[in-house]
């Protein structure tokens, strides 16, 4: 994504492509995204999608000048190929949270994922231990019955999901060995 000085892009709020994530992710102002994700996707990141929602309150979509944002996350007002606001907004798109649509528009999904296995494992082990206690809570939260959304559909990855949830209820041996307690 290109900018030239005084560029505006227009960022749209949507729905996760995924029916999943949909049903059962983490809204972007949720603490998961600070506490989990930020040690994938980095600061800039992590803020540029916590500050979203708060831009989106007038609507779906906002038209933002490029410079203007990035001086707000603290990375200066450089709008390039290789400036800071330029890398973030790439690195949103890289780590799918975000599609560029067309040239000057970025669709940025209103659910983030829980992390996957494969990113759980490059994460520190506070962090892990604070997804297993996030997610736990938001699948709790799900599964009250006030909670008028339709519960995601089961499958091996949910299963497995369950299976960690059940290690941490009932003692992991390598949070007990880590001696991490972070309630």
């Amino acid at each position: 994504m290109d900018y030239e000085p005084n560029t505006r892009l227009v960022v749209h709020a949507r729905p996760h492509p995924s029916l999943e994530v949909q049903r059962a992710g983490f809204s972007l102002d949720h603490r998961y995204v600070e506490q989990c994700w930020a040690p994938l996707i980095g600061p800039s990141s992590t803020l540029l999608l916590r500050r979203l929602p708060w831009l989106w309150r007038e609507g779906t979509s906002v038209s933002v000048d490029v410079g203007d944002l990035g001086r707000s996350l603290g990375l200066g007002s450089a709008v390039g190929r290789n400036t800071k606001i330029s890398r973030t907004l790439q690195r949103v798109v890289h780590f799918g949270f975000a599609e560029a649509c067309a040239p000057g528009e970025l669709d940025v999904f209103t659910e983030v994922p829980p992390l996957s296995e494969r990113q759980l494992a490059r994460v520190p082990a506070w962090t892990q231990v604070l997804h297993e206690q996030l997610l736990s809570a938001h699948l709790s939260e799900l599964s009250h019955p006030s909670r008028s959304a339709p519960l995601p559909v089961p499958s091996p990855k949910a299963d497995r999901l369950r299976e960690r949830l059940n290690r941490l209820e009932h003692g992991s041996p390598a949070i007990a060995a880590n001696g991490l307690d972070v309630a």
